[in-house]
C-alpha cells in the first residue's frame, strides 16, 4: 500500500489533496514535515487539517527535513544526528501543548526515529508541568501521559532504546521502520527487532507487521 504527501503551506489545498489521496487513490496515509515554513504543527492554522485527518481515520507520518535553525550545527553533521530528533520532539510537543491531541483524540500520528528525544526525557517536561502554569494552558494531564497518543517507528539504532520505548508506550504503539532511502537508515530492520532480547513472539509480530497493518487498514 502507498502513502501520499500533503502541501500543508496551504491548508485548504492540503485538505483537498488529503481527500483525493484517500478517496480516489486509496492511499493509506500521508507524510508531512515536522514544521511548515517554520510554523509548528499544533498552531491553530492547521486545526482543519487535523480534524479532517481524524475524520478520515488516516495515518499521518511525521518525518523531518533537516532542521530549522542549523547555525550552531553545521560541524560534524550535527544538523542531522542531533537536530533531527529535536525536530521530532518539537513537532510532538507542539501537538501536545497546543491541545491538538485533546481536541482530536482519535488521530493516528506516527513519529519517525522513535519520537526523537521526547519519549526518553519526559521527566523534565512533567516537572515543568508541575511548576510552570504556562505549560498547563491547553492541557490537563502530564506530558508523559500523551506519549501513548502517538505511534513510533523502530529506527532508534540501539536495542536498549527500543526496549525503553516499549516500556514507555507499549507494544501496540511501535511499528517497523527503515528510514529508507536515507543513508542513515536501518540496514536490517527485521533483524534489529528479532535480535532484541526479552521480547515475546507476540510483541515481535506486533512490531514487525501487525501494528502497521492495523494503522494502514491492511486486511489480514
Amino acid at each position: 500500500v502507498g502513502m501520499g504527501t500533503i502541501p500543508l503551506q496551504d491548508v485548504g489545498t492540503a485538505i483537498k489533496e488529503l481527500d483525493r489521496a484517500v478517496k480516489e487513490l486509496d492511499l493509506r496515509g500521508v507524510i508531512i514535515n515536522s514544521n511548515v515554513n517554520q510554523q509548528e504543527l499544533g498552531e491553530p492554522l492547521f486545526r482543519r487539517f487535523w480534524a479532517r485527518a481524524e475524520e478520515l481515520g488516516v495515518t499521518v507520518y511525521i518525518h523531518p527535513a533537516g532542521f530549522t535553525q542549523p547555525e550552531r550545527l553545521q560541524k560534524f553533521f550535527l544538523w542531522n544526528s542531533v537536530a533531527q530528533p529535536l525536530e521530532e520532539t518539537m513537532a510532538m510537543s507542539s501537538l501536545m501543548y497546543e491541545g491538538v491531541l485533546d481536541a482530536f483524540p482519535r488521530l493516528k500520528i506516527c513519529i519517525a526515529h522513535g519520537g526523537g528525544y521526547l519519549p526518553f526525557y519526559t521527566g523534565r517536561t512533567d516537572r515543568a508541568y508541575e511548576t510552570r502554569p504556562e505549560t498547563r494552558k491547553n492541557i490537563h494531564k502530564y506530558p508523559s501521559q500523551y506519549l501513548r497518543h502517538f505511534f513510533y517507528d523502530t529506527v532508534v539504532y540501539n536495542r536498549d532504546m527500543l526496549m525503553f520505548l516499549l516500556k514507555k508506550v507499549g507494544d501496540n504503539r511501535i511499528v517497523l521502520g527503515t528510514d529508507y532511502p536515507a543513508f542513515l537508515g536501518e540496514e536490517d530492520p527485521v533483524g534489529f527487532v528479532n535480535r532484541a532480547r526479552g521480547l515475546s513472539r507476540e510483541t515481535k509480530e506486533k512490531i514487525l507487521w501487525r501494528n502497521a497493518a492495523k494503522l494502514l487498514k491492511i486486511k489480514l
